[in-house]
């Protein structure tokens, strides 16, 4: 473990130390710093620390925290004992005024299962977004945590990788983003890594642009690690490198596909609401696009529930709720709003998912006394939905569960809609 005392760093300046390791294992590097950016002032949202150990340019961490303290905890790789030089160099191509202060860092032996040291030994290496400018993610679009989950094929195991953005600036507007997936963060699928039963890489699939799925062509880092780079300003990947900064990303969180959605990713790890909503508030409110314009996140309710017995990437649901004192629903899918064949519904392709519901100024979750679901899809004779959970942000930004109602509903053409939760 390595302390340093707090050290300013301007753009370009340097510090080296070093680190030893006393056991061989899967190490993290845990970085906690803060800069004088905010995520919030266009050409000052971050700057950027580049790792190099051993005179190596290891990777490169966003400070998209801003003034305040945050641990940055990223993979240093598998290590063997011996004494290592650590530099860090300032980069700050938005602002060279910009400062950031290392309070400390310290390297962590990871404690991990069989199947996490699986997860990340074959964790993609992540080269940044280079579309608008060099370094579009130190202002947009950056990414915030690696989550993964094992699925099975005919000769071994998968294990199937998302990353989290704090946004995405093309593809589904703002407004369609909350009800789809009940989120502004950007989670895209990036990679299914096939095994065979010795564990070894039989092949590669990667969603490149267009959400089309590639096979993965380029090397693999110690014959487990491919490497991949954020091509579209929508999440999509390519295996074709042409940026010059990169992240090594532990795999944070095993996702339960069969038990939750991912939007479960807004309450396991906090921070990256406050991430998403300082991005909308410096992108959304002023946007002359009607529905990628997004005056307050705190107006929403956010949903997490599951549909069943339906085919996947249908919109077949809708989730709606009553304020005290009005007669009228507020949908979650805009009341079934439909812009040619692309619906403002839920059409993913797993069973549990995640949507919002926009309340009106000056409502808030306290007001819902009904919730109820609608079969929306005509050509459905039927869908099952299952258990729900509402959440919203409370005075600090932090997303909190106010509603859980456990049931199992069958909706169908004669009963079009039922009442799941009434406030007592």
């Amino acid at each position: 473990m390595t302390v340093l005392n707090p050290i300013k760093m301007k753009h370009l300046e340097r510090d080296k130390s070093s680190i030893k390791i006393e056991e061989r294992g899967y190490y993290s590097i845990n970085l906690k710093a803060s800069a004088t950016t905010s995520w919030q002032e266009d050409n000052n949202e971050s700057l950027m620390l580049r790792l190099y150990v051993d005179k190596e340019h290891h990777q490169d961490i966003i400070l998209f925290y801003g003034g305040q303290n945050f641990t940055y905890k990223r993979l240093l790789g598998y290590m063997e004992p011996g004494t290592y030089e650590v530099e860090w160099i300032c980069d700050s191509p938005r602002n060279s005024q910009a400062f950031a202060q290392i309070d400390s860092f310290t390297v962590e032996k990871l404690d991990l299962s069989t199947r996490e040291v699986l997860a990340v030994q074959y964790a993609p290496k992540l080269y940044g977004r280079a579309v608008y400018t060099q370094f579009d993610n130190l202002y947009t679009d950056t990414p915030l945590e690696m989550i993964y989950f094992f699925d099975k094929w005919e000769q071994g195991m998968v294990i199937e990788y998302h990353m989290v953005f704090s946004h995405e600036d093309e593809g589904t507007p703002a407004v369609l983003l909350m009800s789809k997936w009940g989120r502004l963060l950007d989670i895209e699928y990036m990679a299914r890594v096939y095994l065979n039963e010795q564990h070894e890489i039989d092949h590669v699939e990667y969603q490149g642009a267009e959400h089309q799925i590639k096979t993965y062509k380029g090397p693999l880092i110690d014959g487990k690690k491919i490497i991949l780079q954020t091509a579209t300003c929508n999440g999509n990947f390519t295996d074709e490198i042409t940026s010059s900064y990169h992240f090594s990303f532990i795999p944070s969180y095993e996702w339960k596909i069969e038990q939750e959605a991912r939007e479960v990713v807004m309450q396991r790890f906090p921070y990256i609401n406050h991430v998403m909503t300082w991005e909308a508030e410096r992108q959304l409110k002023n946007s002359s696009l009607p529905y990628n314009k997004i005056e307050n996140i705190s107006q929403y309710i956010y949903i997490q529930s599951s549909v069943w017995g339906i085919k996947h990437g249908l919109p077949s649901i809708d989730i709606l709720c009553r304020l005290k004192g009005e007669s009228e629903w507020h949908s979650s899918s805009l009341k079934h709003k439909m812009f040619g064949s692309f619906s403002a519904a839920y059409t993913g392709p797993y069973n549990h998912f995640g949507t919002a519901i926009c309340l009106p100024d000056g409502e808030s979750i306290k007001n819902i006394v009904e919730i109820k679901i609608a079969l929306i899809n005509e050509k459905l004779p039927m869908a099952n939905v299952k258990n729900l959970s509402v959440f919203a942000y409370d005075e600090n930004g932090d997303l909190q569960k106010y509603i859980e109602t456990t049931f199992d509903e069958n909706l169908d053409i004669l009963q079009k809609e039922k009442i799941i939760w009434r406030k007592v």
